[in-house]
């Protein structure tokens, strides 16, 4: 699990607009978490916050930077 996973998927929700109509689908806090599993995403809840922090802190909340 990575916290460059995390920013991996914030890059992809908003560059992928058919992924993230697909992620945005899931019924459930288990489905969405299987369907990122599926997608190579690997990270945790609390991880996700650190990597939301971590962007937002170097690039504001308006424009988030491509990951490599």
């Amino acid at each position: 699990m990575s916290i460059e996973s995390a920013k991996q998927y914030m890059e992809r929700m908003r560059q992928d607009p058919d992924f993230r109509r697909r992620v945005n689908e899931c019924e459930d806090p288990a489905s969405n978490w299987a369907f990122l599993r599926e997608e190579g995403f690997d990270f945790t809840v609390d991880e996700f916050k650190l990597a939301q922090k971590d962007v937002y802190e170097k690039h504001g909340t308006d424009q988030l930077p491509v990951v490599d």
